[in-house]
């Protein structure tokens, strides 16, 4: 069944990217709007979302939705799609080219299918549960890098004053400790970097379930490590969690972060 399950957010992933890639760089100032502070929604989220519920209700009416735009349907369903359509919307709205669409499948609460799929590279990220982490079909694995001086770090934060002062306390710490720490404004694209053995770790504060999802599965199955900043394996709800390659520096993040915001 998972694989059936897999299959459709694939295509579905990839229906969403076509929407996408069509409207990038074509975007009017009056598509584009602040939900908070810091934080972007254009007309083309919402027509991603508005697209993947509906194909899910087709497909699957007794399954749960959470989507990012405003989906709330049976959150606390067996079964649960939790949906990004644009993960990257400030990215994209100035026309950077980086961003990506996010889909997860949760079973009682736990994700068992991932995908995360960037239309302008055409990369398509998946996992399942015990099944291995993919890019476009080929095994991908996290990298055997062990020590934090020469590990590359992404980082992430909700736009709200207080995540972005405690992010920021720690970020200049890991900043010294390792060869960088960088901020790419794309969660799931970050995630899959770690996924693939570019960078070793991604931290995020305060983000919401979408956000963190589909990369923490992904960064699992590709060998790797997800947990909340108190070091306990992450969970759907936890708003805080760092995702690298489980080695020993995992460990030295936590304590970096620990300090920091204590």
């Amino acid at each position: 069944m998972s694989d059936d399950y897999l299959q459709f957010a694939k295509d579905l992933a990839k229906k969403g990217g076509v929407i996408l890639k069509e409207n990038f760089g074509r975007l009017k100032q009056s598509q584009i709007e602040l939900k908070g502070p810091h934080d972007f929604v254009t007309e083309i989220d919402k027509k991603v979302e508005a697209m993947y519920v509906n194909e899910i209700r087709k497909a699957f009416p007794e399954h749960g939705i959470i989507g990012e735009e405003g989906t709330s349907d049976n959150p606390d369903n067996e079964w649960v799609w939790v949906l990004d359509p644009l993960d990257g919307t400030k990215n994209y709205s100035f026309e950077v080219p980086f961003f990506c669409t996010s889909i997860c499948l949760l079973k009682n609460k736990e994700p068992v299918v991932a995908v995360i799929y960037e239309p302008i590279t055409d990369h398509l990220f998946y996992a399942t549960k015990e099944g291995g982490a993919f890019k476009n079909d080929e095994r991908i694995h996290v990298s055997k890098t062990d020590t934090l001086e020469s590990s590359m770090l992404l980082y992430c934060h909700a736009p709200a004053p207080d995540a972005i002062q405690q992010a920021e306390r720690y970020v200049i710490k890991l900043k010294t400790a390792s060869r960088d720490a960088s901020r790419l404004r794309s969660a799931g694209s970050e995630m899959a970097l770690v996924a693939k053995g570019v960078c070793e770790a991604y931290l995020m504060n305060k983000l919401p379930l979408w956000d963190l999802a589909a990369g923490a599965l992904l960064v699992r199955e590709a060998g790797g490590k997800a947990t909340d900043f108190t070091g306990k394996d992450w969970r759907p709800g936890d708003k805080n969690i760092l995702v690298s390659n489980g080695t020993q520096i995992h460990n030295e993040i936590l304590d970096i972060v620990r300090e920091s915001i204590e």
